[in-house]
Parts: structure tokens; C-alpha cells; sequence
């Protein structure tokens, strides 16, 4: 009897396709995609930049409990985009991560050791048969002493690597290419310029007018090392500036 070429590959995690493929993995990938969301970051000269595309599914849940963003420590920030309870199961374990790192050592974990970590531990998953991959992949931002603004990107399969410009999501081939196109022509960015070209690569991908409140804006820069939550009014005041711009 003749079976597809992934006929009983794809369940179970630990179990190679003939081809060489790990199908359990390929599915966590679709799984980012599952909330139909799109984040967008970029870094800038002394500047690192996430804008997270914000929707509430309910009128009757509260606005401000709906969020893609997350604090880790009090310099290293990130947007998860996938399966909201694999995300938050993340977030815990990067908190929890670096708390035991700052005990450890006394001093405030690296964000490129924290996402290191994140993605050695998503691959130990891939190896396991009673686990499975995270359905999300994770964005991380920060600012080091050292290399000043930093970003990170984590996926399912346990690969992170550094960035200047990423995009996660159901939108991220065309937010990819609109960064590609705008940073390939200036790639020194200050630090209002870092915030109006992610929001701006959000806005172009998902092809439709966004408002203040439709969208959640994160921000590390020299000046304010800090992981900070821009406000609706300062989200706004941007908003403006890319169109009086254009």
C-alpha cells in the first residue's frame, strides 16, 4: 500500500522523515502564526526598537491585560509572538533564567547569554519525546554596556542569532523586505528614526491605517538604558511624523 512520504514522520518529535526533515518542528513554526499577529524590530546607532501589532479579540476583555511584550530584567525586553500560553511559559523560564544568573554571578545576565540559553533549552525540546516545540518564537532587545543596543531573535527549533532588522509573524515576509529596502539605503539611525522605521515596516506590511492603540511600542536607547513602554500619545506623536513626512 503506497503512503505519503511523511506518513507517520510527523508524530513524533525525536523521528527523522526520510528526507531529513522534523515535522513536529515545521508545525511549531506554523504555530507562530497561529494569532494572526506581526512585530516588527529595529536597531539604530544607539537605539533598539520593537512594535507589536495589538489585538483585543473581546470587547469585553480589558484592554491593558492584552500584551505581547514582556520585561525580563530591568534592561533586556521582548515580544513573543505564537500561542499565547507557550509564550508566557517562555517569558517565566527567561525571568527565571536570569534571576538565577544575577544570584549567581551578582550581576545582571547578558542578553546574548539569555538568548543563548532560551535557545539551547527550545532545542533540548526538539530532542525529547515526551515534550514538545514551543509554538512561539521570541524577540529580544536590550542595551549593553559594551556593544550598546543589541537584538536577539529565538526560534522554536533552538537557533538564535543577532539582527539589525527581523520581523516575526503572519506579515513578516513583506515587513522583512520593506526593512531590507529602507536600511539598505541608511542604516545609521537615530533614535526617533529607529521608532518611525518599525512602526512604519508594520504599517506597510499589514497594509492598513493603524491607530495609537492598535499598536505596543518598546524601546532601549542610551539615554534611557531601561526597557520602556512608549505611551499612546508618544506613539502618536509618531504616528504623525511618519505621515506629515510622507
Amino acid at each position: 500500500m503506497s503512503r505519503g512520504s511523511s506518513a507517520g514522520f510527523d508524530r513524533h518529535i525525536t523521528i527523522f522523515s526520510p528526507e531529513g526533515r522534523v515535522y513536529q518542528v515545521e508545525y511549531a513554526f506554523k504555530a507562530i502564526n497561529s494569532t494572526n499577529l506581526t512585530a516588527v524590530a529595529v536597531k539604530g546607532v544607539d537605539t533598539a526598537c520593537i512594535a507589536v501589532q495589538k489585538r483585543v479579540p473581546d470587547k469585553l476583555i480589558v484592554s491593558d491585560s492584552v500584551t505581547s511584550v514582556f520585561q525580563l530584567t530591568p534592561t533586556i525586553g521582548c515580544a513573543m509572538i505564537g500561542m499565547v500560553p507557550d509564550s508566557k511559559f517562555q517569558v517565566r523560564r527567561a525571568i527565571l533564567e536570569a534571576t538565577q544568573w544575577r544570584y549567581k554571578h551578582g550581576h545582571n545576565m547578558p542578553a546574548e547569554q539569555l538568548a543563548k540559553r532560551m535557545a539551547d533549552l527550545n532545542q533540548f525540546y526538539t530532542q525529547n519525546a515526551e515534550m514538545r516545540s514551543l509554538g512561539c518564537a521570541m524577540m529580544m532587545i536590550s542595551f549593553d554596556d559594551e556593544d550598546g543596543p543589541v537584538m536577539y531573535r529565538v526560534d522554536p527549533a533552538g537557533y538564535y542569532r543577532g539582527v539589525k532588522g527581523i520581523s516575526l509573524g503572519v506579515k513578516q515576509q513583506p515587513a522583512n523586505a520593506f526593512l531590507e529596502k529602507k536600511m539598505k539605503k541608511k542604516s545609521e539611525l537615530s533614535k526617533d528614526a529607529t521608532i518611525q522605521l518599525a512602526i512604519e515596516a508594520l504599517h506597510n506590511a499589514l497594509g492598513v491605517d493603524v491607530r495609537a492603540k492598535d499598536l505596543e511600542v518598546v524601546v532601549v536607547s542610551k539615554d534611557q538604558p531601561k526597557f520602556t513602554k512608549l505611551t499612546d500619545d508618544e506613539v502618536e506623536n509618531h504616528l504623525n511624523a511618519i505621515a506629515n513626512r510622507d
